[in-house]
């Protein structure tokens, strides 16, 4: 059984034990399920062996909307972390603790609108947070590239969308792409779109970037360039 249909059938016990008046709720259960999960989808950071989502979500109902999900609260916000606990590892994704779920309301969601955020942990609320709103679509990126960097993996190459005109790289989880390799630092490199095309600057790192074999501090990029952090070799495609 997946993970939606065993959120599912609790919503269906629930309604047995006469808290049917949740399902009467302009916002249903399961919509929220699905946010969460959006949120899920929307930001991960590859690693070199694995895939981290956010562990810590906040769903946020206009207060009308979540007075009705108040009474059970609790209960409802221990199964929706179970519920994404369980998606995670049907699709493969890591997390950096278990996953938890708070409800709360706030007068700036429209009625039948749901806001989440989803952060990496709850103890960095300043760390890899999107907002995902039920009812205004998301922002484009501010240059619609076809530009991804391929990650030479044990299973082969990995690739790596770039979708923002500045991308960092390295091991902490503050960057944008976040490559779990003892030979790369914690803030490695940084991708930057000027001059129509990328250009990647090198942060300072222990073992220094590369492309093509030659040590740079900063230099424009070309499609097929091979890029080594520190030894971590990821290839560059622009299309």
């Amino acid at each position: 059984m997946s993970a939606l249909s065993r959120f599912e059938q609790f919503m269906e016990h629930m309604v047995e034990g006469s808290v049917a008046r949740l399902f009467r709720s302009p916002v249903q259960p399961v919509e929220i399920a699905r946010r969460l999960e959006r949120a899920m989808e929307s930001q991960q950071s590859i690693g070199v062996k694995r895939v981290i989502v956010p562990s810590f979500y906040k769903a946020y109902l206009n207060p009308q909307d979540y007075a009705a999900f108040q009474p059970v609260r609790a209960q409802l916000e221990q199964e929706m972390a179970t519920y994404l606990s369980e998606l995670a590892g049907e699709r493969g994704f890591a997390m950096l603790e278990h996953p938890r779920v708070v409800l709360g309301e706030d007068p700036a969601v429209p009625k039948r609108g749901i806001q989440v955020v989803a952060e990496m942990t709850n103890t960095s609320g300043a760390e890899a947070t999107q907002v995902i709103s039920a009812t205004t679509p998301s922002p484009a990126p501010a240059r619609r590239s076809h530009a991804l960097l391929l990650l030479q993996a044990p299973g082969g190459p990995q690739p790596i969308p770039v979708e923002s005109t500045t991308v960092t790289l390295g091991r902490g989880l503050g960057n944008d792409v976040i490559l779990e390799d003892t030979r790369v630092s914690r803030h490695h490199a940084q991708l930057r779109y000027k001059q129509r095309r990328f250009w990647i600057t090198d942060l300072g790192s222990t073992n220094g970037t590369f492309i093509n074999g030659q040590r740079v501090t900063e230099t424009a990029l070309r499609d097929g360039d091979v890029i080594s952090l520190g030894g971590l070799e990821l290839t560059f495609r622009d299309s």
